[in-house]
């Protein structure tokens, strides 16, 4: 008798439970429903910790700006510099208010700085003018040559990122400005004599030590645990990533030739000499896999097997190798794999 009255005690507390989840269940649909026909999921998108608009679409927002951030909107634009991203928030907005993703990209791309590629015709190692392509660049060199001009050996060219639009002039309008009348022809004993004066002056140096060359790239931004330092001034004249004549692993710093260039860290040094294209270079090693490649030196202050401290001098800038121009080239690589510099320097 009494384990009935507890049976019954038991299911009367399971039915009232039932009713209670039922319950639940009807006020979220309720709840859910009255959201649902009087909000909607959208972004808030936010700049500088300001709301600036409202999207439905926000990864192809994303993909918009960085379009634009990649390239700009034409006019020979490499890229754009923008301080700040904007930053997104889930929100549960009134169904009256409207996405304005136009607006949002427009106000984004206002804080951004413009960056106009150029090309640089130099004179031993002074911009002198400007073209427009590659094949401009070039062409004004192969010109200069073909007409013997006196300077024809000194002109090179780099490429050249500015904020401020640079005016371009046409191949001819170069060619004819920077031309000089040869000399006249000398015996063939003094230009012998002036041809392995000239060859000598360029010096390169023994390898020592080992490095490895692999194109391997990544366009992420590695932790590397190492702080670096500017190892030399100067103009960025090409920057990491993929450009028409293939992979750029590094970036590109331009000073004139003998400029000091410093380590970026305290590390060993792995290798020191010649190395094929990239001309005299050191490579130092860091802690936890990170190494610093410096290229295209006309000089070398250290050996393979040195200790170097951060800022220490340990090369001179200079176009050895495959090289338009007195620069730097310089490579962050963690574990041999190339990283775009600019996440850490400049």
């Amino acid at each position: 008798m009494k384990k009935g009255k507890e049976m019954k005690t038991f299911l009367t507390h399971i039915r009232k439970s039932c009713k209670l989840v039922v319950l639940i269940i009807i006020a979220f649909l309720l709840i859910f429903g009255i959201m649902y026909f009087l909000f909607r999921p959208m972004y808030a998108v936010r700049l500088n910790g300001q709301i600036i608009g409202y999207t439905d679409a926000k990864k192809q927002l994303e993909e918009k700006i960085g379009d634009y951030v990649k390239a700009g909107d034409g006019e020979n634009i490499a890229f754009v510099e923008i301080d700040e991203l904007p930053e997104y928030e889930v929100i549960y907005s009134k169904k009256d208010i409207e996405a304005n993703e136009d607006e949002v990209f427009d106000t984004v791309i206002a804080t951004g700085t413009p960056y106009y590629k150029n090309y640089a015709i130099m004179e031993s190692g002074e911009e002198k003018m400007y073209v427009e392509t590659f094949e401009e660049a070039e062409k004004v060199i192969a010109d200069l040559k073909a007409k013997k001009s006196k300077n024809a050996n000194s002109i090179t060219y780099v490429v050249k990122y500015s904020s401020e639009k640079i005016e371009n002039s046409k191949v001819d309008q170069v060619v004819s400005k920077l031309y000089e009348k040869p000399e006249p022809k000398k015996s063939q004993k003094t230009t012998k004599t002036t041809s392995k004066k000239s060859s000598s002056s360029t010096k390169y140096y023994t390898p020592t030590g080992s490095v490895n060359t692999s194109q391997k790239v990544s366009f992420a931004k590695a932790s590397l645990g190492v702080s670096l330092s500017r190892p030399v001034s100067g103009t960025i004249t090409s920057r990491f990533g993929r450009r028409s004549r293939g992979m750029h692993t590094g970036l590109d710093i331009a000073n004139s030739t003998g400029t000091t260039i410093r380590a970026a860290a305290a590390g060993k040094i792995t290798f020191a000499g010649r190395k094929g294209s990239y001309g005299n270079m050191v490579v130092v090693t860091h802690a936890n896999g990170i190494q610093t490649y410096y290229c295209h030196c006309s000089k070398l202050n250290v050996t393979a097997g040195d200790t170097v401290s951060q800022g220490q001098k340990i090369a001179e800038v200079g176009s050895t190798g495959n090289s338009t121009g007195p620069h730097l080239h310089l490579e962050v690589r963690k574990n041999g794999i190339c990283y775009n510099p600019q996440n850490y320097l400049y």
